[in-house]
């Protein structure tokens, strides 16, 4: 059944699952995460985030193997050359339980010693030491296991991943509230319900896997993996993870840096800051890997002309998704963070997360022309790129809290303005080359995207003169308004009479979902 279903409609039903994977975080995170920083406080709250980011270093040496995987098992997969996908899939298996096992000894030896690596509270030094052991725990084990995300990728069924999302995010916020509750509040408790839910996601990912490509299976004799397979993999894979170390230099090492150059204090508070930042910059992934799948199907098939025709139809799609809640932030946060935590500087936080969405004004609609590089496998000249902008956003960030009282601003700033220099001189002209257009092809996107974000700030400034925003009523119902006037306007700008059909037909689907 899932199989007979046209990849168009899938695209659809990926779009409009992910969207609601995102408001039932945006809820989630809404309600939990004050109630965290009430209950274990803003300093150890933004441990937190820390620990997740050292797994995102770990990841990096991950990624070579693993970026490309998807892209290379699908192609085989959709040519029904299912030996040479099950060649990958296992290859793949096999060389992250390597890699698992090379990194085990380094991240014991990180835990143990914590204290010389990153400023700790004495206090709390033991709860961040077993933050750090369960969330280390729960990458090992998701690495080790077999890729069972292709699966889903594959068929272009995300929505079977996106769905059980939704359950498991509610458990979460059930176990961990009950764990606070019933029990003395510590920090671990965050990653342990974390963890749990990670190993049932996985196991959930794994029966989909099972169902959906039955033909894909891991392989116990020989041969159990090829190291041709392996070498292509890590080949096209190796600038995914440079590609990813300069993501991680411009914004991935921010809370690191904020710890020891500023502090542990105003790192919590920039973690607060870049709670809802996350939640956007979510979205804007989910739609952007909502696309991928088609996108991916289309060229192992060979149908350029239906690639151009996806990509074109997902710039459009995402520009009027994303700069909504993003001008939404910029006018509305200060209201948010004086109802939403009180306690801190709604105004500062304002500030920093303003300028952690800063590209988002620029660039929403140009987002799927990351999906470009990976698609055609010219990874290496966008992973280049990404290390060289990376590299100057750290040294601009070193220099701007050496040479002035920034602070913040610059750790939190910085990484956004690069970002916007970057997809403007670099992104927009090589993928428009990459498709086989002019290098100027997707320009006007800018334009679009900075009109619509413009317009919705407009928009939005005018509502809160007219309606004050001193209760959540209030603040829901001035969002609301801004959301559905943004809406219009952003149809009215970016769409087509054909393409406004199209995507309300998306609003009426996910309503009624």
């Amino acid at each position: 059944m899932a199989k007979q279903r046209s990849n168009t409609l899938n695209t659809y039903i990926n779009i409009i699952t992910s969207v609601g994977v995102m408001v039932v975080n945006l809820f989630i995170s809404f309600w939990l995460s004050p109630y965290i920083i009430r209950t274990i406080g803003v300093e150890a709250n933004g441990f937190v985030s820390l620990a997740n980011n050292f797994v995102t270093y770990a990841n990096l040496i991950v990624t070579a193997l693993n970026a490309m995987a998807a892209r290379f098992i699908t192609i085989a997969y959709i040519q029904q050359d299912y030996k040479k996908a099950n060649l990958y899939y296992n290859s793949v298996f096999w060389g992250n339980l390597i890699i698992v096992a090379v990194l085990l000894l380094p991240a014991a030896y990180l835990v143990v010693k914590l204290e010389n690596f990153i400023e700790v509270p004495a206090d709390i030094l033991l709860d961040v030491k077993i933050l750090f052991s369960l969330v280390f725990l729960s990458f090992f084990v998701r690495t080790g296991a077999p890729n069972y995300d292709c699966g889903t990728y594959v068929t272009n069924r995300m929505d079977l991943s996106y769905l059980p999302n939704i359950a498991t995010s509610l458990l979460r916020c059930v176990l961990l509230v009950g764990m606070f509750t019933i029990w003395t509040p510590h920090v671990w408790y965050v990653s342990f319900t974390s963890t749990l839910i990670g190993f049932i996601t996985l196991a959930i990912a794994g029966y989909y896997t099972h169902k959906l490509t039955p033909e894909l299976r891991v392989n116990l004799k020989k041969p159990i993996c090829s190291w041709k397979a392996i070498k292509e993999l890590v080949g096209a894979g190796i600038w995914s993870a440079i590609s990813n170390s300069g993501n991680m230099l411009l914004s991935g090492l921010d809370l690191l840096v904020c710890n020891v150059f500023v502090g542990a204090t105003p790192m919590g508070i920039l973690s607060v800051s870049k709670t809802m930042p996350s939640i956007l910059i979510q979205f804007s992934e989910s739609i952007r890997g909502a696309f991928g799948p088609e996108l991916t199907i289309s060229f192992a098939k060979g149908d350029m002309e239906d690639v151009y025709k996806n990509i074109s139809k997902a710039m459009k799609i995402t520009s009027v998704a994303v700069t909504i809640p993003t001008a939404g932030l910029v006018v509305m946060s200060d209201a948010f963070y004086t109802l939403w935590v009180p306690d801190q500087d709604a105004e500062l936080l304002q500030m920093l997360t303003t300028l952690a969405i800063l590209s988002y004004l620029v660039n929403s609609g140009i987002v799927i022309l990351f999906n470009v590089f990976s698609t055609v496998n010219k990874v290496k000249i966008n992973s280049l790129a990404m290390i060289i902008s990376g590299a100057c956003s750290i040294l601009f960030t070193f220099l701007l809290i050496y040479f002035t009282d920034w602070d913040l601003y610059a750790v939190a700033g910085v990484s956004s303005v690069v970002t916007i220099c970057k997809n403007l001189f670099f992104t927009i002209p090589v993928a428009s080359k990459l498709l086989g257009y002019k290098w100027y092809k997707f320009y006007p996107q800018v334009g679009i995207s900075m009109l619509c974000s413009g317009m919705n700030i407009l928009v939005g400034i005018i509502v809160r003169m007219i309606m004050p925003v001193d209760t959540w009523v209030m603040f829901f119902l001035s969002c609301g308004i801004i959301g559905m006037l943004g809406l219009g306007t952003n149809m009215m700008i970016v769409l087509t009479k054909q393409e406004r059909h199209y995507f309300l037909d998306i609003i009426k689907r996910w309503i009624c979902f």
